[in-house]
């Protein structure tokens, strides 16, 4: 990315940053690397994406193209879930997205904790209100409150340990869909299966048997040190 080359690349400030990054500017190439090394703690991530989300709202342009190269990763595992959901066309999904990823910029709260995460559920939440069949409110908004519901997660990060599973074949990705929007996301089981069109007691079972699968894993130790 052009942004990211040259001789004055777009970069954040290390020094005034702090968080054990350099003591100089960053460009976003390098900060991406940092972030994403095991060495970089959660802590780190969550302050500097705070730090990226003000700078998007506050310069646009530049820098809000820089916060979607930085959020590739996230926004790939979020398309590649979708497109096994919706039935749409990958360039549109893939504009859409990004215009929920841009928008989302805007409306997340710095105070929340985990401002990638949140970042996500706000942009797969918007793309599936727009898609719900007949009736988009009856996939009603995230609760991205903290206190008493803040997210929590088991071993690492929960999305990352159910797109391991599915890696693995523990489960199939329709199935780490599901435990996704009805458990870490709190959506009714019901009100799911009436956004799609699916029959509960279907899903039901279907969901109890990924479950299943995903306990005997963990407590095998084929998916322990791979959510981080």
């Amino acid at each position: 990315m052009l942004l990211m080359q040259g001789r004055q690349p777009l970069a954040v400030d290390g020094a005034a940053l702090g968080l054990g990054l350099p003591a100089r500017p960053i460009p976003l190439d390098e900060l991406r690397a940092l972030l994403l090394h095991p060495s970089c703690s959660r802590a780190t991530r969550d302050e500097v994406w705070r730090h990226l989300i003000e700078q998007a709202r506050t310069h646009r342009d530049a820098w809000m193209v820089g916060a979607v190269a930085l959020a590739a990763p996230m926004l790939r595992r979020l398309l590649k879930t979708l497109t096994q959901t919706l039935p749409v066309e990958r360039e549109e999904l893939e504009a859409e997205v990004l215009a929920c990823f841009m928008e989302a910029l805007c409306r997340v709260e710095l105070s929340w904790s985990h401002p990638v995460l949140r970042l996500s559920r706000l942009t797969q939440f918007a793309v599936l209100r727009a898609h719900a069949i007949d009736r988009p409110d009856l996939l009603p908004e995230p609760d991205m409150s903290d206190g008493q519901r803040a997210l929590r997660y088991p071993d690492g990060h929960a999305d990352l340990l159910l797109e391991r599973a599915v890696e693995l074949g523990v489960i199939t990705a329709q199935a780490a869909e599901l435990i996704s929007m009805t458990r870490l996301e709190a959506i009714s089981l019901s009100t799911y299966c009436r956004a799609r069109g699916l029959l509960y007691c279907t899903e039901l079972k279907r969901r109890q048997r990924a479950e299943a699968r995903l306990r005997q894993a963990l407590l095998s130790g084929e998916l322990s040190g791979n959510a981080e």
